[in-house]
């Protein structure tokens, strides 16, 4: 039985609605499937293979679902390691909300990334104005801009969020919907968060390990010490003069690059 959808996916989505519903159900039973069968795999006490696999897995399987779809289009936000998908004007956005059922009503976001804070600059403004990113300044609140693919989104861009409850032993129920960004990380529904129908069949796995790759034969491997060694490339930049001069002391090492994937959604 059909089931209707609502206003708001068919603006966001377009008559490709239907399938965007459909393929993200899908995609999410086949991220359990390929995290089931990497935790097996390592067959460890821990669901720390599980916990990674799924985090990867829910990124990559709802690309490979959404990506024929016409006009569906990879957006890679700043520093982060996967791409999200843009269909219509809707953006993408799948996470753990729980391990076990719960009220997705009161879920919360794993966690305020910067990544996240750049994503909710596509969501509807919440009721009450955070004051995260007042960081003593007069009183002035500083703007977030979103950056990499997520800054060349059209204008009219919705974030489509994609809040799913699983564990290593199951996959329990997961919705979509369209929310603001609380406080203290909560959700403000501004659609009811619908849930999506999960199907049994899984239509990818992935790669298994289904055999150890052949050995070199002892008797053909070659120990090698230290001192043996290829020696590496040093890369060296002398320092201006201005530099010496004023005893500024060298740059040895390049400044890091802000990551975005220490999200609490990856945890285990």
């Amino acid at each position: 039985m059909s089931v209707s959808l609502s206003p708001w996916a068919t603006d966001v989505f377009g008559e490709q609605a239907p399938a965007v519903r459909m393929f993200l159900g899908q995609a999410l039973r086949n991220m359990q499937a390929n995290a089931q069968a990497a935790h097996e795999q390592t067959n460890s006490r821990t669901n720390h293979t599980y916990g990674t696999s799924r985090w990867q897995n829910q990124f990559e399987r709802v690309q490979d679902e959404l990506k024929e779809l016409p006009g569906a289009t990879p957006v890679k936000p700043f520093g982060f390691p996967f791409e999200l998908m843009l269909v219509g004007r809707g953006l993408i956005y799948p996470f753990l909300y729980s391990k076990t059922k719960a009220d997705v009503r009161k879920a919360r976001i794993p966690s305020e990334s910067q990544l996240v804070k750049e994503l909710f600059t596509f969501a509807p403004e919440p009721k009450h104005v955070q004051d995260t990113f007042d960081f003593g300044f007069g009183g002035t609140a500083l703007a977030v801009e979103p950056r990499g693919g997520l800054a060349a989104l059209p204008q009219g861009t919705r974030l489509i969020l994609v809040p799913f409850a699983c564990n290593a032993s199951e996959l329990l129920e997961a919705h979509w919907g369209i929310a603001a960004l609380g406080e203290s990380r909560r959700l403000e529904w501004a659609t009811v968060p619908e849930p999506l129908a999960l199907p049994q069949t899984v239509t990818s796995y992935g790669t298994r390990l289904a055999s150890v790759p052949e050995q070199t034969a002892a008797s053909e491997r070659k120990h090698t010490s230290f001192a043996e060694g290829s020696e590496p490339t040093l890369t060296l930049s002398s320092r201006a003069t201005s530099d010496r001069a004023r005893d500024v002391p060298p740059q040895t090492e390049a400044q890091p690059v802000e990551d975005q994937t220490s999200e609490d959604d990856a945890t285990h």
